[in-house]
């Protein structure tokens, strides 16, 4: 195995725990709502959007927020929730770049 075999392998493994998340269709409806709204949302206002109990939201949000998907922002009393997708989004270009140049040696894989 080459470096750069090894490389596209080392950004596979950077990769797939964010795809992972993303897997989860509860986690893809948050990130949906979330980026719908840029001022953020408390974890009861996603409860009474998804019609979901608030264990269940928080319990995606902290999935969601160790991955970087989301940060929160307490304002007085209440935590706001918002989509944040520079982190993840990094990852996947540098395994999309990596595969990319991977496949400019090889043209016929194009």
């Amino acid at each position: 195995m080459d470096s750069r075999e090894e490389a596209a392998l080392k950004e596979f493994g950077h990769t797939i725990p964010i795809f992972e998340v993303l897997a989860d269709e509860r986690r893809q409806q948050i990130m949906i709502e979330l980026t719908k709204h840029a001022q953020g949302l408390t974890v009861s206002e996603l409860t009474k959007i998804m019609q979901i109990s608030q264990p269940a939201v928080s319990h995606q949000l902290k999935t969601l927020k160790d991955h970087y998907f989301v940060s929160v922002e307490r304002q007085g009393t209440r935590n706001f929730y918002r989509a944040t997708l520079d982190g993840p989004l990094t990852k996947v270009e540098h395994l999309i770049h990596t595969l990319r140049s991977e496949l400019e040696l090889k043209p016929y894989l194009q």
